[in-house]
């Protein structure tokens, strides 16, 4: 199956990008203009930042921190004065997950601080409650918490099948909703060990674009990505993300 989407998602990325130019349209932007306002394709710098992740959908890992800075490129594939459809696609040779690691549990007994270390281990679950319960000779019993700390894994994604619809396409400031499909693929499992080392990503979210002139803009989006072994690993806890992405595009 892996192999199979790799092969489908690299061949439409292909196929896609080496989409011919589409004709002029009438359209105005910025006084007058008679292409399509934002041109036909365009060419992105891109980066995202997720502090957090949670059971949002389907996945379950906890705590996960997700920095990414790539490529992206879209093409047009429809206009009207109300809507315009993209082809997108995006390559995104860094991307770092940062996982909670149980390092070790603690314990305050008589006015002493003690901790107790282990060798650190990815967890999907951040338990903040006491885990046991120690005991002195003399005065009350004491609660035992878990010691978390953190672990930075990195990778590189790519996210060759997505679309984006932009209203208003004519205006200097457009909403639009993006979905992409990808996959990453890190230099060790994540989220935890015995998931898997290739994920398949998916995301989808609003923006806005904001044009600073006829072939520059910025955007600004809210997306949920989902990334997750599809349990071709031996364990597949997922990572649920809400996540902000910052776009700086030129188009022609």
């Amino acid at each position: 199956m892996r192999n199979v989407l790799l092969v489908v998602l690299c061949n439409g990325f292909v196929a896609l990008s080496s989409l011919s130019a589409l004709g002029q349209v009438p359209g105005k932007y910025a006084g007058e203009w008679s292409q399509v306002p934002g041109g036909t394709q365009s060419f992105g710098v891109s980066t995202s930042y997720s502090p957090d992740s949670s059971h949002i959908f389907i996945g379950l890992a906890e705590d996960r921190r997700t920095w990414t800075a790539g490529l992206e490129y879209t093409h047009l594939l429809s206009y009207s004065d109300k809507l315009r459809w993209d082809y997108e696609g995006s390559i995104i040779p860094v991307y770092a997950e940062s996982d909670p690691t149980a390092i070790g549990m603690t314990t305050t007994v008589a006015g002493s601080t003690y901790v107790m270390a282990q060798t650190p281990q990815r967890v999907t679950f951040v338990n903040r409650s006491p885990v046991g319960v120690a005991t002195a000779s003399s005065g009350p019993s004491s609660p035992i918490y878990p010691l978390y700390g953190r672990e930075t894994t990195y990778g590189a994604a790519l996210a060759p099948l997505g679309v984006r619809m932009s209203a208003f396409p004519s205006k200097r400031l457009r909403p639009s909703f993006a979905v992409d499909l990808g996959f990453v693929v890190s230099s060790q499992d994540i989220p935890v060990n015995l998931s898997d080392q290739f994920n398949y990503m998916f995301s989808f979210g609003p923006g806005v674009e904001l044009y600073t002139n006829q072939t520059s803009s910025v955007r600004l989006e809210y997306i949920y990505r989902h990334i997750s072994n599809a349990h071709e690993g031996v364990v597949n806890p997922g990572v649920d993300q809400g996540v902000v992405r910052l776009t700086v595009s030129h188009h022609r």
